[in-house]
């Protein structure tokens, strides 16, 4: 049967276009970034008041860990204060570490965080310089405990089981909490790590669970934070601003702040409440 002339052309026509340099490079101009202050504060009952005081960078910018790039990175200098039920605590520019998880810190009080619920806190910041000041407030979260978790095996696999936590919520209010999920460490990578918001649930009682993937002998660490609204509106930006600069479609996120003043920062200023189980999984 004879070849359809139309056919022809369109096949001589694809094989011209293959035959193009269809690749052009095209150069983007894009504006000029404005370095920001950035703030972390996370106020642990029991623990001393800690705070990690640095500057943001463009996208783009190299990044390194020697110590010139620390020091560009690192504000040192700046006056911090944190009042409280008309107590008044000095952050001295003291380094500071914890670990398991790590944690870092440039400014580190002697006094200890109360663990009171509804306790408000204002944070000020006057940076070095003139570089201008930095405020926010916050209030102390309530702690809900973890009420049990249950490990149970596969009625398929009998070697493999999962683990339900369950904690009771209040119906009578608005709450936010985050769920992390670590197997064997507190410093390995969480196997889970998400917000959730009261309103998953219609009953008191949530629960969050694993997969049959955990077997005999394994070691699970649940942490429960009760989180306020501006915690959850920040960690939710930040994972969205993730997922945007890996979309060439999507658009771009702005890091939701609670700080706030002359200094243009970003970064977050709340109390970090949670209950932690560590569970060894057996029969």
């Amino acid at each position: 049967m004879p070849f359809p002339m139309k056919n022809i052309g369109l096949f001589v026509l694809l094989l011209g276009l293959l035959a193009c340099n269809l690749t052009k490079e095209v150069e983007i101009k894009l504006p000029e970034y404005a370095t920001q202050p950035v703030v972390e504060c996370y106020l642990e009952p029991g623990k001393p008041f800690r705070l990690l005081l640095s500057r943001s960078y463009a996208f783009f910018d190299p990044f390194g860990l020697d110590s010139s790039f620390i020091q560009k990175t690192i504000i040192q200098g700046a006056s911090i204060r944190i009042e409280y039920n008309g107590n008044t605590v000095i952050l001295p520019n003291i380094p500071s570490i914890e670990a398991n998880p790590v944690k870092l810190f440039n400014y580190t009080a002697t006094e200890t965080v109360p663990a009171t619920p509804g306790l408000e806190y204002t944070l000020h910041i006057t940076l070095p310089d003139g570089g201008g000041e930095i405020t926010g407030k916050t209030t102390m979260q309530t702690r809900v405990p973890i009420d049990s978790v249950v490990v149970s095996f596969s009625p398929n696999i009998d070697s493999l089981a999962r683990a339900l936590t369950y904690i009771t919520d209040n119906q009578n209010t608005v709450d936010f909490y985050r769920r992390l999920l670590n197997y064997s460490t507190l410093d390995s990578m969480p196997v889970q790590d998400f917000l959730a918001p009261d309103r998953i649930s219609t009953t008191p009682l949530i629960a969050f669970g694993t997969g049959y993937e955990l077997k005999q002998g394994d070691t699970i660490f649940n942490t429960i934070y009760h989180i306020d609204k501006a915690y959850y509106d920040f960690i939710e930006s930040i994972q969205l601003s993730i997922a945007a600069n890996f979309n060439p479609f999507a658009q771009p996120a702005s890091i939701k702040s609670n700080v706030s003043g002359s200094a243009n920062p970003i970064g977050i200023f709340t109390s970090l409440v949670y209950d932690r189980d560590t569970t060894i999984v057996h029969k």
